[in-house]
């Protein structure tokens, strides 16, 4: 038998194994589509107009209703957790920046595995993502990062304290901000411990230690509180900003006094994790293959832009950045630079802050 004709039965082999791959693909997904019809799709995310949009879009395209709940992580957390004790299993996908599914919930077993709701060839090749070892947040790939965005939590209001320049980390010290700080409560994995991770991962934690002693912050748990003194010149500089009162207030022509402090940017991740014994998976494999597709993906771009300041990327390779938003992509080929302070990449950083802040601040 010559080489040419073993080398074409080789061929044919691998085209028919390569049909039956994709018979099986379009099989499994049509089940998932038929059983998804009967259910419906229970969700929690952090508020956000454009998620709305994007809710009301899947919703239209699918016929597949959604039961959604806004909530900060902080306050879903204890919730789910005490529901999930006494054999309740109310909820089936969660959508937020992903620190308190990462640092939290995938450790105390609320989570389960992401990778099998994924069907979709071009949603599960590995390839179709700028970077494969940020597609996870955690390392047994319980939560899914579709998003990571060069961000700042730390902010100064150049109207206060203006003769002080903050162009370095060390004028964070100047006695001149004392009492003129705000912080975020960084005692969780939250907007104020990111905005303090820099500064830990810059300076160290004696420095981290000596601001909090010294310039006296104020610590306030509500991070709209924090946008709005800052914003109306109730502090020189804020620690855990969560920019949705300042991204609105530059969008009517203010805040042209505030402005991010330099070398405090860090890497904040957005993302999905499936919660344990989720009642309706087959609904939610039908969203999670849409929003993390092509055209998903898109559309969420399209749609963060008109609501959001920044933020409007991908981690997909075919989906383009909204082009007023193309500094937020972090610089994958050298990642070191970041704090990935919603994945374990950054839990090191983020741990030490939080244990400095409740020993410094008495939480």
């Amino acid at each position: 038998m010559s080489r040419i004709f073993n080398w074409t039965l080789g061929v044919f082999a691998l085209l028919v194994a390569s049909v039956g791959t994709v018979q099986a693909q379009d099989a499994e997904w049509k089940a998932v589509i038929e059983k998804a019809k009967t259910q419906k799709l229970v969700m929690v995310y952090q508020e956000n107009k454009a998620v709305d949009e994007l809710l009301a879009e899947f919703t239209k395209k699918t016929g597949i209703k959604v039961e959604s709940t806004t909530a900060r992580p902080t306050v879903i957390l204890p919730r789910v957790k005490t529901e999930q004790a006494n054999g309740q299993y109310l909820w089936d996908i969660w959508w937020a920046i992903t620190a308190n599914m990462v640092n939290v919930a995938s450790p105390a077993g609320m989570l389960q595995p992401f990778d099998p709701f994924l069907v979709l060839p071009e949603v599960k090749d590995v390839n179709q993502w700028r970077h494969k070892d940020y597609l996870h947040g955690d390392p047994i790939k319980h939560v899914f990062t579709y998003s990571h965005e060069v961000s700042y939590s730390a902010y100064r209001n150049r109207d206060v304290v203006p003769e002080l320049k903050l162009d370095t980390l060390d004028s964070l010290l100047d006695p001149r901000l004392k009492g003129k700080v705000i912080l975020r409560d960084a005692s969780a994995p939250n907007a104020g411990s990111f905005a303090l991770s820099p500064l830990y991962k810059a300076k160290g934690g004696a420095f981290v230690t000596k601001l909090l002693k010294e310039q006296d912050p104020r610590v306030l748990d509500n991070p709209q509180q924090i946008d709005t003194t800052i914003i109306r010149g109730g502090a020189a500089v804020a620690f855990g900003m969560q920019g949705a009162a300042y991204s609105q207030c530059l969008k009517d022509g203010g805040c042209k006094n505030i402005f991010p402090i330099p070398h405090m940017s860090t890497a904040v991740s957005r993302g999905f994790a499936v919660f344990k014994n989720a009642p309706n998976p087959e609904a939610t494999k039908v969203f999670v293959n849409w929003i993390l597709s092509k055209e998903g993906q898109t559309r969420l771009v399209a749609e963060w832009a008109k609501y959001n300041q920044t933020g409007a990327v991908s981690m997909r390779k075919d989906v383009e950045p909204h082009p007023d938003h193309k500094e937020n992509q972090p610089d994958f080929s050298n990642p070191n630079q970041y704090v990935w302070v919603s994945t374990d990449d950054g839990s090191k950083e983020i741990d030490a802050v939080v244990k400095i802040f409740k020993e410094v601040m008495g939480k």
